[in-house]
């Protein structure tokens, strides 16, 4: 559960059977229920990848592992609270590598050279089309590896913050290669087909082979055209 004490007190996740949520009214408890997990071979390919990593993270050489904490030092992120953290060269090892695998890409061993994320644009997602699907534009050359696109169930024009969940769109393997061209509907997709005048959120990610960086997520809300 975190906690932000003082005026303006701010509450997210579970304490007994209260849970702290937020919405676009603001923020509310309700009771704690147990979701079902359904075992989904989704849920299952997570899980098998972030048990592979720990197994790789175990392989690694000290020094691998040293330049992991180093570039988990450098490259502060923040959490749900808006406040800054500092995560473990563990918690990066396993992000980079679970998103490499999903995504197609190779395991890295070795963390980055420098601390940082690559550089992502404010919107790389400009269309969504029911007849074409996604385009990506304005892609920086760096980002010459892979990315994943995943998006919303459709949703009301009131709905103005969506935290998930996603479902993967479009996977590919360079993502500026692929800037301009059209990615059609695929099957089977979670939450159905884009139909024109849909509202859907998008989170999307990417990776630099140049530079070996992931870049932070993307997200944003488009209107499915024709």
């Amino acid at each position: 559960m975190l906690i932000r004490t003082g005026m303006g007190t701010q509450l997210s996740g579970s304490v007994g059977g209260v849970v702290a949520s937020r919405n676009a009214g603001g923020m509310y408890l309700r009771n704690r229920t147990v979701p079902v997990n359904p075992n989904s071979a989704a849920q299952s390919d997570v899980r098998t990848e972030f048990s592979n990593a720990a197994i790789g993270w175990a392989g690694l050489t000290a020094g691998q592992r040293t330049g992991w904490e180093g570039y988990a030092a450098g490259t502060p992120v923040v959490n749900r609270l808006g406040e800054t953290i500092t995560l473990s060269g563990f918690n990066w090892y396993v992000a980079y590598n679970s998103f490499l695998v999903r995504s197609g890409g190779s395991v890295a061993n070795d963390a980055p050279g420098t601390p940082g994320l690559e550089p992502f644009v404010t919107n790389p997602v400009t269309t969504l089309s029911a007849a074409n699907g996604i385009t990506l534009a304005n892609i920086p050359a760096d980002l010459d590896g892979p990315y994943v696109v995943r998006l919303s169930p459709p949703l009301s024009p009131g709905v103005t913050f969506f935290g998930g969940p996603y479902s993967a769109y479009l996977v590919g393997t360079d993502m500026g290669g692929d800037a301009g061209a059209n990615a059609p509907n695929v099957s089977p997709l979670r939450y159905g087909a884009l139909v024109s005048g849909q509202r859907r959120a998008f989170a999307t990610r990417g990776y630099s082979d140049t530079n070996s960086k992931l870049t932070g997520v993307v997200t944003g809300f488009l209107t499915v055209g024709a």
